[in-house]
Order: C-alpha cells, then sequence, then structure tokens
C-alpha cells in the first residue's frame, strides 16, 4: 500500500482538548501503512460476542499524563500524540455488559476481526483520536460488538465527545496541585446538566496523582448513566 500524504486541513469538527479551534488541529504527514489489529496475535486477548450491551463508557485519557508515562524516549519523541499539544482525547467508546465489573473478558469484545480501517476514517476523526494505531484497536476491541462499521462507531464517540462540555481551567484541574478528583467530578457536572456523581469516573495516575482518565457513562439512549453496574 501506498503512503498516503495528509494536508494540514482543517477538520469537520472541535475538538475537546488544548486544540480548541479547527485550525489548531494539526495531522500527520503522512499516515502509517500498516495499522491493522488482529486479537488472534495479541497475548491476553479474548473474544466475547456473547454478553449483551446495557449501556456505554467514554473513556477520555489527559494527553499530557499518557506521554509522560512513557519511558522510553524515543517511543515517546516518536508518538504524533506526544509531539503536539493534546488534552483531552477519546481513548475509547466501550460496550458494557451487566454485573461484570472491572473483568474485562465479561464485557463484549473483539467481536468481530474488521479490515484495516479506510484512511479517510482515520483521517476525518484523528484529532479526536490521534493514533491509527488506536482508532483500529479501539474499534475492533470495542465498536465492533455494537457498531455497524467504524464510520457509525466513531461518528457517535465524536458526537459524545462534542456535547461533554470542558472546564476552562482543564490543565490547572488535571495538577494534582489544582484539584482532587471530587473537585474534577464537581467542575465537570456543573457545567453539564444531568451529570451526577455516579455517571463519571476520575482516575489518576498513582504515583504524581496527575489526572490520567475520564470516564462517562451513557445509557443506550445515550443519556447519562451510572457507572456502578
Amino acid at each position: 500500500m501506498f503512503n498516503i500524504l495528509i494536508s494540514f486541513s482543517l477538520l469537520t469538527y472541535i475538538a475537546i482538548g488544548k486544540y480548541t479551534s479547527l485550525d489548531e488541529c494539526p495531522l500527520p504527514k503522512q499516515l502509517k501503512t500498516n495499522y491493522d489489529f488482529d486479537y488472534t496475535q495479541q497475548r491476553g486477548e479474548e473474544q466475547n460476542s456473547e454478553s449483551g450491551t446495557y449501556f456505554f463508557r467514554l473513556a477520555l485519557s489527559w494527553s499530557p499524563s499518557f506521554c509522560e508515562g512513557i519511558l522510553n524516549e524515543q517511543r515517546r519523541k516518536d508518538l504524533f500524540q506526544c509531539q503536539h499539544n493534546f488534552g483531552l482525547i477519546v481513548h475509547g467508546l466501550w460496550p458494557q455488559a451487566r454485573n461484570a465489573g472491572n473483568k474485562v473478558s465479561r464485557h463484549p469484545r473483539n467481536c468481530r476481526n474488521d479490515p484495516q480501517i479506510d484512511p479517510k476514517t482515520i483521517q476525518e476523526y484523528f484529532c479526536m483520536m490521534p493514533s491509527e494505531t488506536l482508532m483500529q484497536a479501539e474499534y475492533e476491541k470495542h465498536g465492533s460488538c455494537y457498531w455497524s462499521s467504524a464510520e457509525h462507531y466513531f461518528h457517535r464517540a465524536k458526537t459524545l465527545f462534542q456535547n461533554l462540555r470542558q472546564p476552562e481551567n482543564m490543565e490547572q484541574l488535571a495538577n494534582p496541585a489544582g484539584a482532587t478528583k471530587a473537585i474534577i467530578k464537581q467542575a465537570f457536572m456543573s457545567i453539564n446538566p444531568g451529570l451526577k456523581q455516579q455517571d463519571i469516573v476520575v482516575q489518576v495516575v498513582r504515583k504524581t496523582k496527575k489526572l490520567k482518565e475520564i470516564v462517562v457513562c451513557y445509557d443506550l439512549e445515550y443519556n447519562y448513566t451510572n457507572c456502578n453496574q
């Protein structure tokens, strides 16, 4: 497959994060040519196409903490995400089973081993999830268990991502000196009507206490719902 040239043209949405306008969101000069994901070749991956979907978890990763946690300096420099000023990005949108807790194998997973996602789809949603490899893996591991195509999966993730308002002082909140998990929760609840304590989970890095991830849960109608089901 030939290299796919990508211009720094405007995307079709505003990303939530440090890039707040279409003009500020960068794209790589070219995409990777091989980013397919095959769960049968991945250690520890299992297929679960039997569990029903009862709600969804939208996982948002705080990019500075992710990049800071990569100990291999060369790998960190090679990651496009870590070369640019991203804030919150979409880690994934995950169909969830009922009463399955944190046991990954009990939730819907790897329902289809689909072909590599079309580069046009990768480009359209890249600012939301700035990694071809991550996009492919998240779609196959999670999206394939509920949505009929990668386009439908990423469109839904984008819609939820856009509709969730982000505090203006997000960078301050992400720093342990600026906020606790409870304060971060409250900041999101105060600007997102209907979002309750049980609908949002805040995770921090164990050592530094910096923000790691924010998870917001939705029912099958995409209304906020309790994450503890």
